[in-house]
């Protein structure tokens, strides 16, 4: 190792002033053997700071190994959840496409309907100038032989039964009209709910990223580095925050979009809305001119959903028992004795939002290690949040999401400044720490 032998060649120079300025002037032989002791002790003092220095070497080594496969360990993850993302984003794409082929179905059908409707309307006014063709009786009375009225009268029943036809296919396109909508909506519901799994991917690719940053800031910091591997690790950690950087403008873009869309269908839907009704009423007219003395009636009625959610207490948010109160404690790593400023559940498992909210934060730090934050808006005049740490990478929700009470955020971890798998978890009273019990029946 060549570290080894740089160690070596520096103890040689620090002993070598010591053989060099040594001048053995002895006069009895208890005299030399003397400076003899004293001059193997400095050189067995010299070759315990050679071995020191290889057993550190040794340690750097073994520190820089570890390091090496975290890092590969953690970009095989980040890269599995890209190419996650990649097949998520082709999915939405063809989820689009067919919403667009629906929807060109749909205007098809649509101008086959108005044409069909001119054509009634067209039979409508004919029947209407020529109002004896439909009396039988002015038929027999009016007809100069019995050819001509027989063929008066297959006349009518031709138009008669060429109309019912018509009719029916006009009734069957409206109904396939209407299926084809429901399918469409359908699929923007599908499309919904992939754009919000590739933002809560794309959160957990920022988290985990943010673990790796802090990975190789402790290194920086706690390990005596070469300037050569130092400048190697800052220019890596340098680029995974362009990486992060990136994701997150990306999220931010992603969810532009998603609410410019969600404008943009909420208005062609209420414009959709006055244009089915104009179109029916205009329908309805012609069919009771076609009809005549027939009455066509239908009714339709749109299912209301009623949701309700309580605003009650707030749900436990993971299994296990209190393993540390809120309050004064000794703090498991440093060893001081300061405030708990939460509760600790220690066990294993999922971890649920304790109320609805919506989610503030979703990454990862070096003290909570990947935690989750959730806004529960204001109860009793107060802002209430609350905080969920030490989770295991693979968050379930991202920020700016809607939770409900009980819906999973995350499972039960040891990430970040933790001794053992436990959640912490700690409620803000208008952004002040306060005691969880104030809001829990634990």
């Amino acid at each position: 190792m060549n570290k080894k032998y740089i160690a070596l060649l520096s103890s040689m120079v620090l002993l070598s002033p010591l053989i060099g300025g040594m001048q053995v002037q002895a006069d009895t032989l208890d005299e030399l053997n003397r400076e003899k002791q004293q001059l193997e002790q400095k050189s067995e003092d010299v070759q315990n700071k050679i071995n020191d220095k290889e057993s550190s070497l040794q340690k750097l080594e073994d520190e820089k190994s570890n390091l090496e496969s975290h890092v590969a360990e953690l970009q095989e993850s980040i890269d599995e959840l890209l190419l996650q993302l990649d097949k998520q984003e082709e999915e939405l794409q063809k989820i689009e496409q067919k919403i667009n082929d629906l929807q060109e179905r749909i205007e098809a059908l649509q101008i086959i309907i108005e044409q069909r409707t001119e054509k009634l309307n067209n039979q409508a006014r004919v029947i209407q100038t020529e109002a004896s063709m439909t009396d039988m009786v002015s038929i027999v009375m009016n007809a100069e032989s019995l050819t001509d009225m027989v063929g008066k009268i297959s006349t009518v029943n031709r138009l008669i039964t060429a109309n019912k036809d018509i009719v029916i296919q006009q009734e069957n396109d409206k109904q396939e009209v209407e299926d084809t909508k429901a399918a469409v909506e359908d699929e923007r519901v599908a499309a919904e709910e992939l754009k919000q799994q590739i933002i809560v991917s794309k959160n957990n690719v920022v988290a985990q990223q943010n673990e790796l940053n802090h990975q190789i800031t402790l290194v920086l910091e706690n390990v005596q580095l070469t300037e050569k591997e130092k400048s190697k690790l800052q220019a890596t950690k340098s680029d995974l925050a362009s990486q992060t950087s990136e994701i997150s403008s990306e999220i931010a873009a992603e969810e532009t979009r998603i609410e410019q869309e969600r404008i943009a269908r909420e208005k062609a839907e209420a414009e959709r809305i006055a244009r089915e009704k104009a179109e029916e009423e205009a329908a309805a007219a012609a069919a009771a001119q076609a009809a005549n003395n027939m009455v066509a009636s239908s009714e339709s009625s749109v299912p209301s959903s009623v949701s309700s959610s309580s605003v009650g207490g707030f749900i436990r948010p993971a299994s296990g028992y209190i393993s540390s109160p809120y309050g004064m404690r000794f703090h498991p790593i440093t060893g001081t004795y300061h405030s708990h400023n939460g509760i600790d559940f220690a066990g294993s498992g999922p971890i649920v939002a304790a109320r609805e909210g919506t989610v503030e934060v979703a990454t990862y730090s070096p003290s909570w290690g990947y935690y989750v934050v959730v806004n529960h808006g204001t109860i009793d005049g107060n802002n209430v949040k609350t905080l969920y740490a030490h989770m295991t990478p693979g968050l379930t929700v991202a920020p700016g999401q809607s939770v409900s009470a009980g819906q999973q955020l995350g499972t039960m971890g040891t990430t970040g400044e933790s001794t053992g798998v436990h959640l912490h978890l700690e409620v803000y009273e208008n952004g002040t720490r306060i005691n969880p019990l104030k809001y829990f029946s634990l």
